[in-house]
This record gives C-alpha cells, sequence and structure tokens, in this order.
C-alpha cells in the first residue's frame, strides 16, 4: 500500500474512526470530571543562605561543622524533627509525622538557594496552610541547627584562643625570666634585622596557611553546590608537584633569590637597585609559576571539551591554592636555611632571638584569632536569617491535577489510534473489489475504465453533464481503450453484464454507447434483459416491440400477413433482416441506435438459445460497427451465460465496494467456460477517497470536475 490507499481507507473508514474518538471523548470526560477528584497544589518558596565558613588556625578545624548545603537542607526539611514540629503546629498527633513527610515534596533549582515546598490535597486551604506550618517549622529546625553549629564554632574557637593567650603569656614569661637571669642580652644590627626577617616570614606563612584553608574551604563549598553536575576534579594537590615538575624548578630558583634578597637586605635599604632589581625578578618568577600551576591544572584536571562557568572557578581557586601553598613551601626553606644560620650565633644570643620570635609569633597569632572570634560572634548575631519565607503558600484557586485539557487530548488521540487501527483490520478482513490494484491481483483482468462517483450524475447519462467533468472523462477514456482491445482479436458483438443488480451495468453501457458515438462509431444497442430491462427509459424509446417479439415468431407473422395484404407479395430481402430494419429505433444521439427488449416472456433462457437469437445476431451484426448488449446479473441467472456463448467479448462491470472477490471470480468462470473473452473491467461508482479517482479528478476535465461526498445509491441496470 502505498500513502494514497492508507488515506484512502481513512477516508473510506471515516465514520468508524469518527465513532472511535467521540467514544474516547465521552469516557475520557467521564473519567476527568466525574471518577477523578480535583487536586490541588500549594507551593512555598525558602531562600537558603550559604555562611561563610570560620576558618581557624589549626588543622583540626576539619571537625568543624561544615554549611550545610541546598541538597543538605533538602533533605532536612523531610526529617522527622521538622514534621513532628509541624505536626505540632497543626495541632496534629506527631505519630502522623511520618504520613505528613510523604506528602511533602521539596523542590530547587540548579545553582539557586531556592528551595520549594509543595503539597497536594484535594482541600485547597488545607493544603496551603499545611504547607505554611510546615515550612515556618522547618524555619525552626534550621534556626536552632545554624544556632548549635555558631555555638560549636565559637566555643571551639575561643577553646583555640584561650590557648593562644596562654601561649603568648607563657613566651613573655620566658622572655622575663631569660632577662632576669641573664640580663639585657645586645643584638648587633645584622642579627636583629635577620630574626625580625623569620619573624615576618613566620607571620606571612601564617597568613597563607589561612589564606590556604580559605581556598579548601571554598573548594568544598564549590564541589558541595555544584555536585549535581558531576563535576570530577582531580583531589591530589600533590600530584602536580612530583620530582618532574616545573613547579618545582620554579620553586627552587625562587628560593634561591629569596635567600639571595635576605642576604642583601644585611647590608642594604629595601628601596636600594639591588634589591628592587631581585624584587623585580621575583615577580617575574611568581607570575610564571602562576601562570604554569594554571596551565597545568587546565590541563590535567579539566577537559576542554567540558568547560563551564562552575568549572573555571574550582579551577581558579584550586590554583590559588596551589600557588598558595608553593609560597608556604617557599617561605618553609627560607625559615630553615635562615634559622639555620642562627645555629652559630653565640648560644646567650641565639636563645634570645628564639625566645623574642616565639613571642611575636604568638602575639599575632592571638590576634588572629581574636579577630576570627569576633566574626563568628557576628555570624551569631545573624544567624536567625539563614533560612527564610521568600513566598508563602496561597489557596490554589485552579486544581493540578486531573489535568482535564490534557486528558481529553490524549483520549482523543487514543480514539483516533483505535479507530484507525480497527479501520485498517475491518480493511483487511473486508473482501469486497474497491480499487483497479483489487481487479487486477483478484481477478486478473484490465481495468478499462474506472467511473467516479458524483452526486450530480448518479444515473444520468454523460449527454446531459458538462463536457469536460471527470464522469464525462471516465467513460471516453472507457470508450477508448474498449474500442482498442475490441481490435484483436475483432470484436463485432459485446456483451455487458454484472455479477448483481444494481451495479450500473445499464447506465454504463448506455454512456459507453454514447462515447463511442461521439467518437464517429456507428452503434447498435441491443437490450436483451428479458427480465428487468432498463434501456428503453434511458433512451426513450418505445418497448412495445423489441427483442422478445423477434424470438417468439409473433412479430414475423404479423409482418408477413400485413405486407402480404397491403402489397400482395413477400419482400425479396431476407426476412429477419426486414423484421431488424423495423425494431431499430434511432435516438438524439448521431451514429446511435437501439432495440429495445419488447414485452417480457416467461421463458428467456430458451428464447435466447433459439435459432431465431442465432438469426437475429447474424442480422444485426451488419448493421453497425459494433453491436452492444446488455444482459441481466450473471450471478442469479444463466442469461448472461447464454448470451457470452453466441457473442464474441464481455465488459464486465463492477461496483466499487459491493461485490466481493468470490462472486467476481464465480462470474468470471462462469464466462470464461463459455470461451468467450473478458476484454476487460468497467469499475464503476468509485470512492472520492479512492486512489483511482486521483486521476479523473486532477486529470480529468483538467480540473473542472469537484469533490462530493458519496452516498449509497442504487444505481440503474
Amino acid at each position: 500500500m502505498d500513502i494514497r490507499d492508507y488515506g484512502s481507507v481513512i477516508w473510506k473508514k471515516k465514520i468508524i474512526i469518527a465513532f472511535s474518538v467521540c467514544i474516547a471523548l465521552v469516557i475520557g470526560i467521564l473519567h476527568s470530571f466525574v471518577v477523578l477528584k480535583p487536586i490541588y497544589e500549594a507551593t512555598a518558596q525558602l531562600l537558603v543562605e550559604q555562611p561563610n565558613r570560620v576558618i581557624v588556625m589549626s588543622d583540626a578545624s576539619d571537625s568543624l561543622p561544615p554549611p550545610l548545603s541546598v541538597e543538605t537542607q533538602k533533605k532536612l526539611l523531610k526529617s522527622m524533627p521538622v514534621a513532628q514540629r509541624a505536626a505540632k503546629m497543626l495541632n496534629m498527633n506527631p505519630n502522623n509525622a511520618p504520613g505528613l513527610i510523604s506528602k511533602i515534596v521539596a523542590t530547587s533549582d540548579e545553582d539557586t538557594g531556592i528551595i520549594r515546598v509543595s503539597m497536594r490535597s484535594p482541600n485547597p486551604g488545607e493544603c496551603a496552610n499545611i504547607v505554611n506550618k510546615y515550612s515556618h517549622a522547618f524555619m525552626d529546625v534550621s534556626r536552632d541547627e545554624a544556632m548549635r553549629a555558631n555555638q560549636i564554632t565559637l566555643s571551639y574557637i575561643k577553646s583555640q584562643l584561650d590557648n593562644a593567650e596562654a601561649a603568648l603569656s607563657f613566651k613573655e614569661k620566658k622572655i622575663y625570666e631569660f632577662n632576669l637571669e641573664n640580663g639585657v642580652v645586645m643584638l648587633n644590627e645584622e642579627i636583629a634585622s635577620k630574626n625580625q626577617m623569620i619573624t615576618q616570614m613566620e607571620v606571612e606563612k601564617l597568613g597563607l596557611i589561612l589564606e590556604s584553608k580559605q581556598y579548601d574551604a571554598s573548594l568544598s563549598n564549590l564541589r558541595s553546590m555544584y555536585r549535581d553536575k558531576s563535576i570530577k576534579i582531580m583531589q591530589d594537590f600533590d600530584a602536580l608537584f612530583d620530582e618532574s615538575s616545573g613547579v618545582v624548578a620554579i620553586r627552587g630558583r625562587m628560593s634561591d633569590l629569596q635567600v639571595e634578597r635576605a642576604g642583601l637586605l644585611v647590608k642594604y635599604k629595601p628601596n636600594h637597585p639591588i634589591v628592587k632589581a631581585l624584587d623585580s625578578r621575583m615577580a617575574h618568577l611568581e607570575k610564571q609559576l602562576e601562570r604554569y600551576i594554571s596551565d597545568t591544572v587546565n590541563n590535567r584536571l579539566v577537559s576542554p571539551a567540558e568547560y563551564s562557568e562552575e568549572r573555571k572557578a574550582i579551577v581558579d581557586t584550586e590554583t590559588q591554592a596551589l600557588i598558595a601553598r608553593a609560597k608556604i613551601a617557599n617561605l618553609e626553606k627560607l625559615i630553615n636555611s635562615m634559622k639555620s644560620e642562627q645555629l652559630s650565633y653565640p648560644k646567650m644570643q641565639y636563645e634570645f632571638t628564639r625566645l623574642t620570635r616565639e613571642k611575636d609569633i604568638a602575639e599575632k597569632l592571638f590576634l588572629l584569632l581574636y579577630e576570627q572570634y569576633q566574626k563568628a560572634q557576628i555570624e551569631e548575631v545573624r544567624r536567625d536569617i539563614k533560612v527564610r519565607m521568600v513566598e508563602e503558600a496561597q489557596s490554589p484557586r485552579f486544581p493540578v491535577s486531573p489535568n482535564r485539557p490534557k486528558n481529553l487530548i490524549i483520549a482523543a488521540l487514543l480514539g483516533l489510534m483505535i479507530g484507525i487501527a480497527v479501520a485498517f483490520l475491518l480493511e483487511e478482513l473486508e473482501e469486497t473489489i474497491r480499487t483497479s490494484d483489487d481487479v487486477k491481483n483478484n481477478l486478473n483482468l484490465p481495468v478499462l475504465g474506472s467511473i467516479p462517483y458524483s452526486a450530480e450524475t448518479i444515473n444520468k447519462l454523460i449527454v446531459d453533464v458538462p463536457l469536460k467533468s471527470p464522469i464525462a472523462e471516465a467513460y471516453r477514456r472507457l470508450s477508448f481503450f474498449t474500442q482498442l482491445f475490441c481490435l484483436d482479436p475483432p470484436i463485432k458483438s459485446l456483451l455487458i453484464t454484472s455479477s448483481k443488480s444494481d451495479e450500473g451495468k445499464s447506465t454504463t453501457l448506455a454512456n459507453l454507447a454514447i462515447s463511442m458515438a461521439q467518437e464517429g462509431t456507428k452503434v447498435l444497442v441491443v437490450d436483451t434483459d428479458l427480465r428487468r430491462p432498463m434501456l428503453h427509459r434511458m433512451f426513450g424509446v418505445d418497448n412495445s416491440l423489441g427483442v422478445s417479439s423477434i424470438l417468439t415468431g409473433e412479430l414475423e407473422a404479423e409482418i408477413a400477413v400485413s405486407d402480404l395484404s397491403v402489397s400482395g407479395y413477400l419482400p425479396k430481402e431476407s426476412f429477419m433482416d426486414v423484421i431488424v430494419d423495423r425494431l431499430i429505433q434511432p435516438v438524439s444521439i448521431k451514429g446511435l441506435s437501439i432495440i429495445p427488449s419488447g414485452p417480457l416472456p416467461a421463458n428467456s433462457v430458451e428464447l435466447l438459445r433459439s435459432e431465431r437469437m442465432l438469426a437475429f445476431l447474424r442480422s444485426i451484426e451488419k448493421k453497425a460497427d459494433i453491436v452492444i448488449f446488455d444482459s441481466p446479473p450473471a450471478i442469479h441467472v444463466i442469461d448472461a451465460v447464454v448470451m457470452a456463448q453466441i457473442l464474441d467479448g464481455v465488459l464486465f462491470v463492477i461496483n466499487s465496494g459491493r461485490i466481493s472477490r468470490d462472486e467476481a471470480l464465480q462470474v468470471k468462470y462462469m464466462i470464461e467456460s463459455t470461451k468467450t473473452p473478458i476484454i476487460g473491467v468497467a469499475l464503476n461508482n468509485i470512492e472520492v477517497s479512492s486512489p483511482d479517482y486521483y486521476y479523473y479528478y486532477y486529470y480529468g476535465g483538467y480540473g473542472y470536475g469537484s469533490r462530493q461526498r458519496r452516498k449509497r445509491v442504487k444505481l440503474k441496470r
């Protein structure tokens, strides 16, 4: 089947398909409006603010509670403490908390701190109230959790601050005791300068350690925030600093320059040109180190094909962390080098420089911890705004379920698919002949013409329709191919028959004869349907005398007596020719004449098989170029089979979609048993949707025809 065949089936079964769609829509309406109850949804929006993580100068800072990410907050939202508090606020039994959790849905958008809390219920007011109460319960629990985390942080920083204060006091006491025991120790300018440099480096190292921890905390937050995006970054920073890495070489050169600079500062001031030149070289190396680390991170940790804004932020942070660690390593190397030089100092001076330096470092550490403690206290004050309500849930006016328009669309589509499936199933089960392909595949006969259905021209002769109408073109095509197939072998007498009545056999015969006559062929139409003759009505001729009058012999005796009484002698020519000449009636179409059936006899089969019928046939074949005979339908009576035995050829008329394949085959076998050839089939009353109609609609009459809705009407025989 091609696309037109599919369209033909759908158009043919359009009523079934439409009925299926209507049934599905009715079921969908009943299901959506009667069976399914309306469900409403209320939604509240909460903003979760991400606090900055407090960094402390200790490796134990990892034990501090990290900030809660949005995903963690969502899990906390659906926890039992929140549900129990919400149940208490709603005056519900706390045992119903698990059921309350199952009704709450928490969602969030990517890259935002917004959490949507929603719930569905048949009662719009109830779901809005529960969502709001549940959101407030979550805010209270989150506030309590933030308070607890801040308290832990404050307590931890306070203990670190107390330790730093105790360490500072201890260092100051040690210096005091040293001075009491040894007196005041005077340091020369070089020793004091180097000791001050070591102290500054130690303080700088503390700052870098703090900066490194901040980068680590930022990385932790970034990875927590974007873990849903599956950002896979290598975590082993030390892998970048293997022995073959260029970072080690650059770091070694920087360490050498820093040692050299420390030696120059003993002799020169920091603004001396030599020191400035050395500083410029060190700055260049730092930029080179930063660029190298950045390139290394990009190449080894991030695929270039997967760059994104989030990945870039992580890579930048990692780069800064690596730079800070490189600086820390350089400072440690330089500090250790300068400390090793101090071992050569006199014992008193060495001990004094060590105690002074440790006291200064302890003092700086104390100040840093004190600053962090103040920040933590500020966070404690702001803890009540970490989770806040952005938008409260409102009582919904429209239900979210069922989605009636969507359900009806789905029902209509399902009905359409079921209807189309049923249509093709029925088409597969249907055994009628509808198209020219059916004729060729089942009867192995050529289709000489396909006559389209038209409501305006049904049962009409083509002289009463427009000259360029599709039906007129169809009959001209039928006429052309019929005459073509009558050339070899030559066919002088042609029988028109069908399987059943009301297939349009007589109408097809009349219009075929008219088309042939209009083309210049001399045509004689003989109505040998002695059971239900129709041709005399179509052509408007007298049917008082006709074929039956000749075959019964009554007309022969009547004419003989009449001629003998008038002229006194019988005609010289064949008496049958005289009778035929007197029975032939001309019609309004030039070149076309007709012999009607005459009165209906009681024994039509015996008359058609008589010697008079053969004599009649020999006589009328001389009166025209082609003689076309009409006969009764062949499936119920044998008149057509009897006629086929004595004629040259048969044209089989089939009404599209009305005759089964078995019935058509039965008629074909009956006619073929007479050894008379069936020259072809005239496929009558084809549907508008049939592929055979396409030719006539678009080419017949050059498109002057119009499509019409088809009605099942009985065609004249």
